[in-house]
């Protein structure tokens, strides 16, 4: 889980940064679907669509 640590001056409200390691093929396919400048929103999408196949309601 997150720790409930104070957000620095920078993070944007709503939202926490998270460092995550891929492996250097599943990078590269990602770049090459997700496209210039889109990996984030990609990664994220994904994440919802695992939740919600896993019968999670998404919030907001």
């Amino acid at each position: 889980m997150q720790d409930d640590k104070q957000k620095k001056a920078f993070d944007r409200k709503g939202s926490t940064m998270k460092h995550i390691r891929f492996e250097d093929e599943l990078l590269e396919q990602i770049n090459a679907v997700a496209g210039q400048g889109n990996f984030s929103s990609w990664v994220k999408d994904s994440c919802r669509d695992r939740l919600r196949k896993e019968g999670i309601k998404l919030k907001a």
